[in-house]
């Protein structure tokens, strides 16, 4: 008991995270949770996005970081990935079974119902404008978080219908901030590093030249937007594209994302320690 007052009295400031959006690249952020745990950083509050917003919700409600690797990498995996199984031959998926195994997950749990403050955000298709959920059931507002346009049908929520909010917040930081964080750390998973690979070829691939303009698209929108972090992540990944999400991250890559993760919040982790005193 002593020792838990002492690691907790250490730490004298609010720390908020970030957790942006990604799809499967979202496995970063269970590394980055994971160091911070290893570390006694005390989280008070967590915003996400898209994958940022399952990941950070399944932390926020159970605490339990071990639970969280076992099913993004572990024995328990398959059904993390089903989530990203994803086909273009149907056109739009309507997302059933992405509700049927969020549900296995986070049961009918409801925001109030999480150990630390919890926020997602998603995109209002009707108004046009940003929705950050804060009350209700969880479940409904993680699958509007992460419906990914031209993939997902848009989800009802509340006589509303929402997308994906990597399309307007992807690293949502001022959330965290306006939630109480005295000290914001973001992890922004997109970045606009060169595709030598694009050609006549695939460039007229319809997935991979959208899932591509998404990635620009998020990345600048979150670096204009970053000024509310006080510490940011932006971990170098191999290209990942749609359509072989499920075969590569099911193999030696998944556990290789979470240790990408956990080197990257080393780098920062004395600094963080500091800040948060």
């Amino acid at each position: 008991m002593v020792n838990l007052i002492t690691k907790s009295m250490s730490q004298q400031k609010k720390f908020g995270l970030a957790l942006g959006s990604g799809g499967p690249k979202g496995l970063v952020h269970v590394g980055v949770i994971k160091e911070l745990v290893k570390n006694d950083i005390r989280i008070d509050f967590i915003a996400g996005t898209s994958i940022g917003a399952w990941v950070g919700a399944h932390y926020a409600l159970f605490q339990d970081v071990k639970s969280l690797e076992e099913i993004t990498v572990g024995r328990r995996k398959e059904k993390f990935f089903a989530l990203l199984d994803v086909t273009l031959k149907g056109g739009l998926i309507y997302g059933d079974k992405v509700r049927k195994i969020l549900t296995g997950w986070l049961n009918d749990s409801k925001f109030s119902d999480t150990k630390i403050p919890f926020r997602c955000v998603a995109t209002d298709l009707i108004a046009g404008k940003e929705k950050i959920f804060s009350r209700g059931l969880i479940v409904p507002a993680i699958q509007a978080s992460m419906a990914v346009p031209s993939l997902f049908r848009p989800v009802l929520v509340d006589n509303s219908y929402y997308v994906d909010g990597g399309l307007i917040n992807p690293v949502p930081d001022d959330v965290v901030r306006k939630m109480g964080a005295d000290v914001v750390l973001a992890i922004n998973l997109d970045n606009c590093q060169t595709k030598k690979g694009f050609n006549l070829k695939n460039i007229s691939s319809i997935s991979r030249v959208a899932n591509r303009s998404m990635e620009i698209l998020r990345h600048h929108l979150a670096e204009a937007t970053l000024s509310n972090s006080d510490f940011v992540i932006r971990p170098q990944m191999k290209d990942v594209e749609i359509s072989i999400w499920k075969d590569y991250f099911l193999g030696k890559y998944g556990p290789e994302l979470v240790r990408i993760g956990e080197r990257e919040t080393r780098k920062i982790i004395n600094d963080l320690k500091k800040a948060l005193k």
